[in-house]
């Protein structure tokens, strides 16, 4: 494992947990940006699980380097369905960036795994 590799899985780790915490917590914008995104209310703990156990995969990873590879894999499939769904439903370029860049560096943290 590189040390590239290391920084990205902490660094998608640390946002993935902080988002989920958005997701748990059912803040407003969270809310408002699934309405726009057309998809249901009522799946958004169920993100927020995906993400959780994504960031921990990752963090288990520093000692299970397939897991950490999974984990990774898992992410970016997730951030990749995120981008595509804000790009779908033409949502603005500042709430598509987001996902976007989420994406890239999941990909980014699955090639240095690798």
């Amino acid at each position: 494992m590189s040390l590239a590799s290391d920084v990205l899985s902490v660094l998608l780790a640390l946002v993935c947990a902080a988002s989920s915490y958005a997701d748990f917590k059912m803040m407003p914008q969270i809310v408002e940006s699934m309405t726009k995104l057309k998809m249901p209310i009522r799946i958004i703990p169920a993100l927020g699980i995906a993400k959780i156990a994504g960031a921990a995969g990752l963090m288990v990873g520093f000692n299970n380097h397939n897991l950490r590879i999974y984990a990774a894999f898992c992410l970016t499939v997730y951030f990749v369905l995120a981008t595509w769904r804000h790009v779908r439903v033409r949502d603005t370029a500042a709430n598509t960036l987001p996902a976007l860049v989420l994406c890239l560096v999941s990909i980014a943290t699955l090639l240095t795994s690798i």
